[in-house]
């Protein structure tokens, strides 16, 4: 580890000091950091790069502004230079009242670009936004005070104008647009925006000089969620009435806290949501939210310029970047940013958490295992294709979920016991940011439900909740002020985790698939764990963000942590800057279940196994058992984390994390009763419990005690809690049963989790030139991927015996099956659902392998063990060879019943 703090600059000067990483050992340099942004990759996937593109632009306007400052402001209007030293006194300091160094800059360059004279500005051009009214982009990193730059922007501009009416660079008409409640409740409430609330940011923290108090309140403020510039609805048709609402009456019912007439100052909070979709966004498969946000925000503000004329906008956002659906800018900054205050930046001034995420393990591998979880859960997979590795079985997500998230769990109740020493009121809080609405159920379940994680996660019986699962479309509709009273509840929770007195105060785990709500203010997150896929360092970013507020301002200085396991953002750029431009990203389709269609949902079971049926005695044969193998090189169970400098010598602010709270968590008692009710589960005869018992005894001890669990050196025997190693139990148990007497019966062993699978609540993006459009199937798109399966799609979309069908993409369908001593997964391509209720699983297939026999043993084995539970009628396994006969097939099987349908 680098001794030394990352802590090097002060937070209420420009930054005169910065980390250089382009050698072996980083050090400190004089000067300040060169603004820039790194590089996405050219297949628009995430991957570490060390070009780094600058802001030429924005490293210019630094270098006038700073001679505009030294120069006392040369040109700006007497208000302007009161404000300034009033709110830049040094003096202010100790009252922890003066703005920081980045909000100062942030409005000095506003200032400067509306007041400086003509021959200080010779050469700025601020690129157009594409809108009929100036706009300028401020860049700042989550967590340093995007809220004070819009109070300082408001009273700059609004007593320029109550001052001097005749002025028109100025305005005190101020529309704020803010991306949801949460946002806009916090900037209407006690610290912030408007100027008539007693407790406003402009009376906390004494920005109106003694000389222009009470002009303030002749300003104007209007803060509204995105949502109200939407053109109004027709009632009767429930249909949006599109050019008849003319411009005078829409800003007549939209702008109901400003004044009738004059110019207006916009102010786009978390503005990377406005923007313009490019015409062919529709074809590159751009999310049809994100699109229609972006719309109703941006061509509702042209509608107030037309009327009313917007003055300028000014955008403030921590990432104001182009999504993915923009080809040739993918993921890059808007062009008018004209002030920047990158994450790196604010660590050096002490503004924000600093990220630490894992450097090193005990695993022995080059790059440790937590760095980039999703890249470990995908190896899991058997790879037949692309589309099929981005899926994952859910015993296997979970299995490799469960090491990292016990280790993070004993780092979480690590700083619980030092906040609870220390008298804090709120709990720290962990993010869990999963990969589908699917698997944060899974997750909910295992860390609020059963405990796995940690007892102090477990949700209370009496109805209270320290761990919550949040529901992204309810909480979404419900930040539109569109949701039911449960969701409006859960958005009041969110909002308000970590703040005393307020619902979420207790909160102390959050589960969620989406990046939680823009705005989002708690101070108290200490851990964040990413278990998905991350496609961007845009997503990485947001993700880190919502981990960076500090949970004290009072000593810069002194350096807080957020630990962060599974999201491999860069933080810092390892070369010198380079020009260019990177290449477009391809080109992707969302795939996402169709409220319409609830009529086409097809549900069928997940199975872990399908395991022989048994009499009323459990006979295993231990001697066939495997021993469990508990090594670090399967799970470290040391992992060290740090502040990440991108050195060999290593980074700064190092500890290291294991499992020992877990350990001290476990009991061997409730391990071997859930290996037992595992084993027992799919016979429903729980006389059978207490030989599953004794067998689970057997096995789980210690080789050298006769058992089937042999530990690595120095590893903790409680390891064996970790449900890698239980799952690798219960799967070798399963095998080793042998069928009792009789004619030979199969039954399925359901997850345990979730043992219904479904079509509903699907939404995922896949690659476009794969996405077939459906007709008969609950979901948009079918992912095929060859020739076959799209003729296919078609037949099956045009046959008349077929009720509903969906491609089995990423819906956790699988079929275990063994090929050379190797247990795989098998998923058939499709689901079909016939109108006389057969189930048919059906198989698009070319050429066949050696690999399909087996396969096809599986699925018939699977088929029969599901119609001998019969929970979800009877299904058929059937392999199509030619598209050209698959209607005659079809017919064949229509014809049968579902009692006596033939196997194919």
């Amino acid at each position: 580890m680098i001794e030394g703090n990352p802590i090097i600059n002060n937070a209420f000067t420009e930054p005169t000091r910065h980390w250089h990483f382009s050698g072996v050992t980083p050090e400190v340099r004089d000067g300040r950091r060169t603004a820039g942004y790194l590089a996405p990759s050219p297949d628009g996937q995430l991957k570490i790069t060390d070009e780094v593109i600058p802001l030429t632009q924005v490293n210019d306007l630094r270098d006038r502004v700073r001679q505009w400052r030294a120069d006392s402001y040369m040109g700006a209007t007497t208000v302007t230079r009161d404000l300034f030293r009033h709110w830049f006194d040094d003096e202010r300091i100790a009252s922890t009242s003066r703005p920081f160094f980045c909000q100062q800059e942030a409005v000095e360059t506003i200032a400067f670009l509306v007041e400086a004279p003509d021959h200080l500005k010779v050469g700025v051009d601020v690129p157009p936004s594409g809108e009929p009214y100036a706009r300028w982009a401020v860049k700042m990193a989550t967590g340093t005070g995007k809220t004070m730059v819009m109070a300082l922007t408001i009273a700059w501009s609004g007593l320029n104008k109550v001052i001097n009416r005749q002025d028109a660079r100025f305005s005190d008409q101020v529309l704020v647009v803010a991306p949801n409640l949460t946002v806009r409740d916090r900037l209407t409430g006690a610290g912030g925006l408007n100027p008539k609330h007693p407790e406003s940011l402009y009376v906390e923290y004494d920005l109106i000089p003694p000389q222009h108090s009470g002009l303030l309140g002749q300003v104007r403020v209007q803060v509204m969620n995105w949502h109200g510039l939407a053109p109004k609805e027709d009632p009767k048709r429930s249909v949006v009435k599109r050019g008849r609402e003319s411009d005078a009456a829409f800003c007549r019912r939209v702008l109901t806290d400003l004044s009738s007439t004059g110019r207006i100052l916009v102010l786009n909070d978390e503005a990377h949501h406005a923007y313009r979709f490019p015409p062919d966004a529709l074809a590159s498969g751009a999310d049809i939210d994100e699109m229609r946000e972006a719309t109703v925000w941006i061509e509702g503000l042209e509608r107030v310029h037309r009327y009313r004329d917007v003055l300028r906008a000014i955008d403030v956002s921590a990432t104001p970047m182009y999504p993915g659906m923009f080809k040739d800018r993918a993921w890059t900054p808007f062009e008018w940013i004209i002030s920047d205050f990158a994450l790196v930046d604010a660590i050096e001034a002490g503004l924000v958490k600093i990220p630490r995420t894992p450097t090193a393990d005990d695993a022995g591998e080059a790059i440790p295992r937590y760095r980039n979880l999703w890249q470990h859960i995908r190896k899991t997979l058997p790879k037949r294709s692309q589309a099929e590795a981005e899926s994952h079985p859910l015993m296997d997500y979970l299995a490799e979920a469960d090491g990292p998230l016990k280790q993070l769990a004993s780092a979480w109740e690590a700083t619980f016991a030092e906040w609870d020493k220390a008298g804090r009121q709120v709990p720290p809080a962990m993010v869990i940011i999963a990969h589908d609405t699917t698997v944060a159920r899974l997750l909910e379940k295992h860390i609020a439900g059963l405990g796995e994680a940690s007892p102090m996660l477990v949700n209370p019986k009496d109805g209270s909740k320290v761990t919550i699962r949040i529901d992204s479309d309810a909480l979404q509709k419900a930040e539109a002020g569109e949701g039911s009273g449960i969701a409006e509840a859960t958005r009041q929770i969110v909002a308000t985790v970590g703040k005393p007195g307020k619902p979420g105060e207790q909160v102390r785990c959050l589960i969620s698939v989406a990046m939680l709500s823009e705005g989002w203010d708690a101070r108290n997150v200490t851990q964040i764990l990413g278990l998905r896929a991350f496609s961007s360092q845009l997503l990485c970013e947001q993700v880190v963000g919502r981990g960076l507020r500090r949970s004290s301002m009072s000593d810069l200085t002194q350096p807080e942590f957020v630990d962060i396991y599974g999201v491999p953002f860069q933080l810092l750029p390892m070369a010198k800057a380079t020009g260019g431009k990177p290449s477009p990203p391809p080109d992707y389709t969302n795939v996402h279940s169709v409220r319409d269609r609830g009529e086409l949902r097809i549900d069928f079971p997940r199975l872990v196994q399908v395991v022989p049926d048994i009499q009323d005695t459990l006979d295993v044969d231990l001697d066939a058992i495997e021993p469990i193998r508990i090594r670090p090189r399967f799970d470290p169970t040391e992992t060290y984390v740090e502040f990440d400098l991108g050195s060999p010598h290593g980074g700064m602010g190092g500890v290291t994390q294991d499992r020992t709270r877990a350990y001290e968590n476990f009991r061997i008692q409730r391990l071997l009763f859930r290996v037992a009710a595992g084993l027992i589960q799919p016979y429903k005869k729980p006389w059978l419990f207490p030989q599953a018992l004794r067998i689970a005894q057997h096995v789980i001890r210690p080789v050298a005690n006769g058992g089937k669990i042999e530990y690595a050196e120095g590893v903790d025997p409680r390891e064996v809690c970790n449900l890698r190693y239980l799952t690798l139990i219960r799967e070798r148990l399963s095998a080793a049963l042998r069928p009792g007497e009789g004619p030979e019966r199969f039954l399925p062993a359901l997850d345990e989790y979730q043992p219904i699978g479904s079509t509903s609540a699907l939404n995922f993006n896949s690659p476009t030139d794969k996405c077939v459009p459906t007709v008969k199937s609950h979901l948009s798109h079918a992912v095929v991927d060859s020739g076959l399966e799209r003729k296919i799609c078609a037949v099956l979309d045009a046959q008349d015996q077929v009720q509903a069908w969906v491609k089995n993409h990423k819906l956790f369908l699988e079929i275990p099956y063994l090929y050379f001593g190797t247990t795989y997964r098998y998923r058939p391509d499709f689901v079909v659902r016939m109108q006389n209720g057969l189930m048919v699983l059906l198989e698009g297939k070319g050429e066949p392998e050696e690999k399909d026999d087996a396969k096809a043993t599986a699925a018939r084995r699977w088929v029969e063990a599901v119609n001998a539970w019969g929970g979800l009628g009877t299904w058929v396994y059937h392999i199509c060879y030619d598209a050209t006969m698959l209607e005659a097939e079809l017919r064949r099987l229509s014809r049968s019943t579902p009692s006596s349908s033939p196997l194919a």
